[in-house]
């Protein structure tokens, strides 16, 4: 699998300290309010300072993108929840627009489209305007020259 792949890749840029860090934030993030744990528990439990954790959370982008891959893995595996969601909210007594919009979209049902129109201002002068510039600009290249003399 692709995406495990990178995780394992990401994953052997970290030390086992960093790796279990990253693992029990996504976990505590996705736990309800109720029962999360601080970030010093949690740098205490892997055996850092809150400090180090909160620069390997900012700074670090191994670590950040290694996280980034946990929560994404985690997040897969909710999606028929999130579908069965959705189509509560379509299927309502008030269907909701955004939601329908959504799976529109989700399923390329549903694309912006920009039209952008180029107004070519050279086809609206005359042909007389245009002589008329030209004439402007030889007298102009005339003038030009007799001054170079």
């Amino acid at each position: 699998m692709v995406k495990g792949n990178r995780l394992e890749e990401l994953g052997a840029l970290l030390t086992a300290q960093q790796r279990k860090a990253a693992f029990l934030i996504v976990e505590n993030e996705m736990t309800p309010n109720s029962e999360k744990r601080t970030l010093e528990d949690i740098a205490n439990e892997v055996g850092v300072e809150r400090m180090t954790l909160y620069r390997w959370r900012t700074g670090n982008r191994n670590f950040i993108a290694y996280k980034n891959e946990i929560a994404d893995d985690f997040l897969s595996d909710k999606r028929d929840m999130v579908y069965a969601q959705l189509l509560k909210l379509i299927s309502g007594s008030q269907p909701s627009v955004k939601a329908i919009d959504l799976f529109m979209r989700r399923f390329g049902l549903l694309t912006e489209r920009q039209v952008t129109e180029t107004v070519d201002k050279t086809q609206e002068r005359s042909v007389d305007a245009i002589r008329r510039e030209l004439a402007h600009l030889d007298d102009m290249l005339a003038d030009d020259k007799e001054g170079d003399k």
